[in-house]
């Protein structure tokens, strides 16, 4: 792993969807459907952030969509802390005790359409930024350390130049180990 670099296997800036943060949360939905119809590949389901000078400034995942849409969530902080020791009877007590998910999609549609980018995106700490010219491993430390999904990957000047997904290190330590099966 240390002899791949993370420009080998990351998503180019050009493939990745992207967005302002005046969009509203029903715009980037319908974003998404335009990249997947077409996108011959899997369609990628995280936003880049861009500002008006197209210039990055954050990301929307999906996690960000789903506590966003269930504003709830926010009160449930403290045990979101303690999932690790929470079993899944417990945690969907939480969920019934807080209401979660109860309210009708109606309702969740037309919070989707006011919510814009700049009320949900992430703006990456240091750490959530990687050099193209990285190793996986490198990669694959942070991620397992527990970063925001998905890594901003740049170049030697700062500039942004792609992502990389976790889902994209497994699959290439994946082929790496199978290229190494005498079977």
């Amino acid at each position: 792993m240390n002899e791949i670099q993370v420009q080998e296997i990351m998503i180019p800036i050009s493939k990745c969807l992207k967005v302002r943060k005046d969009h509203s949360l029903t715009e980037v939905f319908k974003a998404l459907d335009q990249n997947r119809a077409t996108d011959n590949e899997a369609a990628h389901k995280d936003s880049i952030v861009l500002d008006e000078d197209g210039g990055f400034i954050g990301k929307v995942t999906m996690i960000d969509i789903f506590r966003s849409l269930e504003p709830k969530y926010g009160q449930v902080e403290k045990q979101r802390k303690m999932a690790s020791m929470l079993s899944s009877g417990a945690v969907m007590k939480i969920a019934r005790d807080f209401n979660l998910w109860m309210e009708p999609t109606k309702t969740i549609s037309e919070r989707a359409n006011q919510l814009k980018v700049a009320d949900i995106m992430h703006i990456p700490e240091k750490i959530e930024y990687i050099k193209e010219e990285d190793s996986l491993e490198r990669a694959l430390h942070i991620y397992v350390m527990g970063v925001h999904q998905p890594l901003i990957v740049r170049n030697d000047n700062n500039d942004v130049t792609g992502i990389l997904r976790f889902g994209d290190i497994f699959e290439a330590f994946r082929q790496s180990l199978l290229s190494c099966d005498p079977a």
